[in-house]
């Protein structure tokens, strides 16, 4: 599902993805985030995916942007992980603008 922003803060959609799975700690708080960064994003649940989906093979929550890794880390297998550390708002502004 993409997630759009207020019409007058609207920046151009890049393709940002929020990839979590359902019971993830850290997924409301990096939902936040992108809601604040004033970009729009497409949430991924891990949940909903075929099990050999390459979505799977990321830590939740992971922040993509034009499929480069912004928060969260890529896995080597589909037992998942969580992403511990986010970035506060400033820091993922600056990640996104790049």
């Amino acid at each position: 599902m993409i997630i759009p922003q207020a019409e007058n803060s609207h920046i151009p959609l890049d393709n940002i993805k929020l990839i979590y799975f359902v019971g993830c700690p850290n997924y409301e708080a990096a939902r936040t985030l992108l809601l604040n960064s004033g970009y729009d994003f497409e949430e991924v649940n891990q949940s909903d995916l075929p099990e050999n989906h390459p979505s799977k093979h990321y830590s939740s929550p992971t922040i993509l942007k034009n499929e480069k890794l912004i928060i969260g880390e890529k896995m080597d297998s589909l037992a998942g992980g969580c992403s511990i550390k986010l970035p506060d708002d400033v820091e993922l502004r600056k990640k996104l603008a790049t």
